[in-house]
């Protein structure tokens, strides 16, 4: 078992927000049982997404996206019903005003996440990551649950840590997708419709540990570690540096739902050749 800001889980993996949808959710945990789901990211009205392309497939386990935030709203939420999986809601909005209507609707699940980071919907996710300790402190305010602040690979990253935490974040979702471009150079447009898009993937996994790993070795907080994790040896990386949950995105987009057991059957297996657990793991890379 693992303890996260007081909640325990049976074991580190999770599924990352966007990828399941509320309708889902329930067939998912069944049939997978990860620790948990993160919903994706519900604002206070329905979004809809960008025009497509919102997903293209760049290099082998690197994806570009651009859903931006579609979302059927935070009211739907109450058509999840539990199993045995928790469930992490993924909140955003546009407004600090909005992301408190929000949470004050969130009336199931263990955790909150905040999302701060998304780069794909201009107002929203990272366009009011400057105003993290305004948020947390508000949210702190409104719930009981755990609040966590999903944040993005930034050059900034400790300073904005910094402000979750001291504003009472009970821990941090490390990384969000990193903003990239493709260019057609046959018509030299731009591919995804938006114009930009989030890199997720194999391509981005050292960047997520070497942020988990600085901001853990400042501030030893909970976190919640992403980012091209495709094999048990990945998450076992993010763990080492200090996360103690691990979340799985892009391969499931890339090789299906089946990829989390057969990363978690990788993960037990490490453990019992080296005669380790979990709680063994978790932050030992920075300790050293």
């Amino acid at each position: 078992m693992i303890n996260l800001a007081g909640i325990l889980f049976k074991d580190p993996i999770i599924i990352s927000s966007g990828i399941v949808t509320l309708s889902k959710i329930q067939e998912v945990c069944k049939n997978y049982s990860p620790s948990a789901i993160t919903t994706k990211t519900l604002t206070l009205n329905p979004l809809n997404p960008h025009d497509p392309p919102t997903l293209v497939k760049f290099h082998d386990k690197c994806y570009l996206n651009a859903i931006g935030l579609g979302n059927p709203g935070i009211d739907e939420l109450k058509k999840v019903n539990k199993e045995e999986c928790k469930l992490i809601v993924s909140v955003g909005g546009s407004s600090i005003d909005e992301i408190i209507e929000v949470v004050k609707r969130v009336d199931r699940g263990e955790i909150i996440e905040l999302n701060l980071s998304s780069p794909n919907r201009k107002g929203y996710g990272e366009s009011l990551a400057s105003y993290v300790y305004e948020v947390v402190k508000n949210v702190k305010g409104i719930t009981n649950k755990p609040v966590f602040v999903k944040l993005g690979p930034w050059d900034n990253i400790i300073e904005i840590a910094a402000r979750a935490i001291s504003a009472g974040a009970d821990g941090l979702s490390l990384i969000n997708t990193v903003k990239g471009m493709i260019i057609d150079v046959e018509t030299f447009k731009k591919v995804m419709h938006y114009g930009t898009g989030g890199i997720s993937g194999k391509c981005i996994h050292p960047l997520a540990v070497r942020i988990i790993h600085d901001v853990y070795k400042e501030y030893n907080v909970d976190i919640i570690g992403m980012g091209g994790v495709f094999s048990g040896i990945d998450a076992i990386e993010l763990m080492a540096v200090g996360a103690k949950l691990v979340g799985l995105g892009t391969v499931i987009i890339d090789e299906g739902y089946s990829s989390i057991i057969r990363i978690r059957k990788e993960m037990e297996e490490y453990l019992k050749e080296k005669g380790l657990k979990y709680s063994d793991i978790i932050g030992v890379a920075v300790k050293k």
